[in-house]
């Protein structure tokens, strides 16, 4: 009922986008390299994934890991979700979903703080700031659910770069993040000349994929969360994900 509700509220963008995508449809075939050159001519803006969209003559198309559709010359560009009135549901999210799967390998872990609990069998990437409780909260939900490996973004997103700042600039920041995040110990003074440009990094990645709060995680099912959830909660989560190898 939700989905149905949803395509309702959606009637009056979604009907004038079909009838678009209707007239414009080509009888000649179009492929994906040409959608990909006309979307860089029209816009300027580079597709990391081209391919046909469940409606006929509209393309999906991923700019920065996030979905849009166009028409065959990329003469409209949209957004928004596609519903299946047959299946109750959401194909864009499903997609979205599909494709973070699929990219769940290219994070740029470099930049991560990583910590391994137990056999670190399972794995979770987080958007974390050391002035976060919520963070910290979790810190202590990893420790319980174990077998887990975590990949933490170190981000400030809430106070600057107190805290955060010696935390990368520390010799181990993995033991750092630990001591500060799990134990309360302080981080040591930063030195001079620290290039803590990943926090940087890290900001633009996480304006990237539209993050405002933390913590905020991402798993390789693709599913994505914001915020402190109880150990029963994570592990619920967790049971979900593929282990290492598997």
């Amino acid at each position: 009922m939700a989905a149905i509700s949803s395509l309702r509220a959606l009637a009056a963008t979604a009907l004038p986008l079909l009838t678009i995508a209707a007239a414009q449809v080509q009888a000649a075939a179009i492929d994906a390299e040409a959608v990909r050159e006309a979307l860089m001519k029209n816009t300027g803006l580079k597709a990391e994934s081209v391919q046909p969209s469940p409606i006929p003559g509209l393309w999906e198309v991923f700019i920065q890991d996030r979905l849009f559709y166009v028409d065959d010359k990329v003469g409209y560009v949209f957004s928004g979700s596609i519903i299946d009135t047959k299946t109750k549901t959401n194909q864009t999210q499903e997609r979205l979903r599909e494709f973070a799967r699929e990219n769940w390998s290219k994070w740029p872990r470099q930049d991560a703080v990583k910590q391994v609990f137990g056999k670190g069998q399972r794995e979770v990437i987080v958007f974390s700031d050391a002035n976060c409780t919520y963070c910290r909260s979790m810190e202590r939900v990893f420790e319980t659910v174990g077998n887990l490996t975590v990949w933490t973004f170190i981000t400030p997103l809430i106070r600057g770069e107190q805290n955060n700042y010696e935390i990368v600039c520390a010799k181990d920041p993995s033991k750092a993040w630990a001591d500060w995040m799990r134990r309360g110990i302080t981080p040591p003074a930063a030195p001079q000349n620290c290039d803590s440009s990943v926090l940087t990094r890290n900001l633009k990645l996480a304006g990237r994929y539209s993050i405002g709060g933390a913590p905020t995680f991402f798993f390789p099912t693709g599913d994505r969360m914001t915020g402190a959830v109880s150990a029963e909660q994570f592990e619920g989560i967790l049971a979900e994900q593929p282990t290492n190898g598997s």
